[in-house]
């Protein structure tokens, strides 16, 4: 039960009294885009686009809307010229040129670990699209093992089969997540409860960069992964009904904030440091992803 565990929750409280209604396309195709990550710029208030690039959202007042979605330009718009329909250009990245070696698998080294009985943590987004990153550091001995091979999450779900997105990034000068090192989505299942999600990325042929690279987690406020419940005011007894929109994804304490990085408000921003709280093990510590990364030759 999610209330035995500590989770954060990014809490909003809005007015809303306009309603933005559309479908975002690709503008040279014009395919519909799902799961682009949508925010009123420099607020607490965004959604995703669902599978068939459909999206709502609601504001009081005329904003800068920013769309970000894996493989394509971000776009900011103002919310009185957003009609029917959104277009966003494809990205022309440079990526780096790819090497088909063969694959021996024969080895394999886990880059990562965490016990998930020792997960006590969560991050949980509320009903805002948050993206949480967590850097990588190449090693020198990751030359033997250089393929991405798995990559495990620790999941708490309320509902059944919840999507999440991943995103990898490459590190800028700032030590910030920068370019998409992979221009596409890679969408992770969440089985209800608390459980180890395991994506296998295997048949990407990525190869770990030498400069490290992000993995981000993006919640997907998407209907299937909507989630209802009741709680009740400490203060004043009464009864409300929260949404939330899972999974919740676990975390592990660090020392430092080096390493975590959260996008919110539609700008990336260092993790802030637990500086309250019940659990021990957490206090006066910095959240990071618990994530494990497989790596194989």
């Amino acid at each position: 039960m999610k209330n035995l565990l500590t989770i954060t929750v990014l809490i909003i409280s809005n007015f809303c009294f306009g309603q933005l209604k559309s479908v975002i396309i690709d503008s040279e195709t014009k395919r519909k885009i799902p799961y682009v990550n949508i925010w009123v710029e420099n607020e607490n208030i965004g959604t995703t686009s669902n599978e068939n690039g459909e999206f709502e959202l609601e504001i009081a007042e005329t904003k800068i809307i920013l769309f970000s979605a894996i493989g394509f330009e971000t776009r900011k718009i103002s919310s009185d010229s957003i009609k029917n329909i959104v277009e966003l250009k494809p990205l022309i990245t440079e990526l780096n040129e790819v090497v088909l070696k063969p694959k021996k698998q024969n080895k394999k080294l886990v880059v990562g670990k965490f016990k998930k009985s020792k997960i006590s943590h969560y991050f949980a987004c509320g009903t805002t699209p948050w993206i949480s990153a967590r850097y990588f550091k190449f090693q020198e001995d990751y030359n033997k093992t250089s393929f991405l091979n798995k990559i495990r999450v620790s999941t708490n779900s309320d509902v059944a089969n919840s999507k999440f997105n991943i995103r990898f990034y490459s590190v800028n000068e700032n030590g910030e997540p920068d370019d998409y090192i992979f221009d596409e989505n890679i969408i992770g299942t969440a089985k209800k409860g608390n459980k180890i999600t395991e994506v296998d990325i295997s048949d990407l042929n990525i190869e770990f960069p030498e400069e490290g690279f992000f993995i981000a987690i993006e919640w997907l406020i998407i209907e299937s992964n909507k989630h209802e419940y009741s709680y009740t005011m400490s203060d004043t007894g009464k009864k409300l009904t929260g949404i939330s929109y899972e999974p919740a994804i676990g975390t592990v304490p660090a020392d430092t904030d080096e390493n975590s990085w959260i996008f919110t408000q539609g700008k990336w921003r260092k993790m802030h440091k637990n500086s309250s709280g019940t659990l021990k093990r957490y206090k006066d510590k910095y959240n990071l992803l618990a994530i494990e990364l497989t790596l194989t030759n």
